[in-house]
Order: C-alpha cells, then sequence, then structure tokens
C-alpha cells in the first residue's frame, strides 16, 4: 500500500504591523529549494500583503503559489474558501512541499487548526506550528 506523505502547513499569526509578512518573506528567501505554497488573508476588499509576497521573486514561490484570500477574516470563512483553497492547492503538479497560512491581523486561530481535521485535509495536511508574530516595541510598552 502506498503512504501518501501529509504535506506541513504553518499558520503564521498576529495583529496588524506585528511583522507577519516580512517574517514570510524571510522563509521564502531561505526555503533551500523547497516548494512553498502560500495562502494569504486580507480582511480588506484590497489586498497588500499578496502584492509585497508575488514582489518577492523567488523561485521557491512564483506567483500561482500565492493564493489571496480578500474581503474577510479566514478563520469565519472556513468551509467557503479554506478547504477549497487547500483541495486546489493538492491537486498541483508538482503539490507544493509546505504550505504556510498568513492570517489577517484580525484572526483567531482556532478554528483555521480545527478545520485541519476535516475529513478533506485530516489525510493530506498536518499542522507542523502556529506561529505568532509580535511587535516586539509594542510588547514592551505594554500597548
Amino acid at each position: 500500500m502506498l503512504e501518501h506523505r501529509k504535506i506541513p502547513a504553518t499558520v503564521v499569526t498576529g495583529f496588524l504591523g506585528a511583522g507577519k509578512t516580512t517574517l514570510i518573506r524571510h522563509l521564502l528567501k531561505t526555503a533551500n529549494g523547497k516548494r512553498l505554497a502560500l495562502i494569504i488573508n486580507e480582511f480588506g476588499d484590497i489586498g497588500v500583503d499578496g502584492e509585497v509576497l508575488k514582489a518577492c521573486g523567488t523561485e521557491n514561490c512564483g506567483d500561482e503559489d500565492i493564493i489571496e484570500l480578500a474581503n474577510g477574516c479566514l478563520c469565519c470563512t472556513v468551509a467557503d474558501d479554506f478547504v477549497p483553497t487547500i483541495e486546489a492547492l493538492l491537486t498541483r503538479d508538482p503539490q507544493p512541499d509546505h504550505i504556510i497560512i498568513e492570517t489577517s491581523g484580525l484572526a483567531l486561530p482556532k478554528p483555521l487548526v480545527k478545520a485541519f481535521s476535516w475529513p478533506e485535509i485530516r489525510t493530506r495536511l498536518t499542522v507542523d506550528g502556529v506561529v505568532t508574530v509580535v511587535d516586539g516595541p509594542a510588547v514592551d510598552a505594554g500597548l
């Protein structure tokens, strides 16, 4: 019986301006040949982060591997947006080696992480981490 490897997914979360996109840009530049796919959740109608990341121009993550989900909070639209997006990514050939999901600055990661236990997803993906990015000076200032 052939065993399918589960593709790891990392959820990157944090408040607006904390540095999520900066972290992801660094991950793209240091991917060491791994094929990455990004799901970028923007709260507004117009996405900024997706355009910034597309401008990175790395061979590990082409424009077609950056999927932007705009106008909403991914934690509230898991069934409508997230699951179909994941299913579309998994039909690509070649499949990504790793999926990075950047939530909007307003999203709660728990509903998104719970979606990884859905039948459509649980046999094909695994959450390898939830990374919360914080603005150090703001935390130090007590904001």
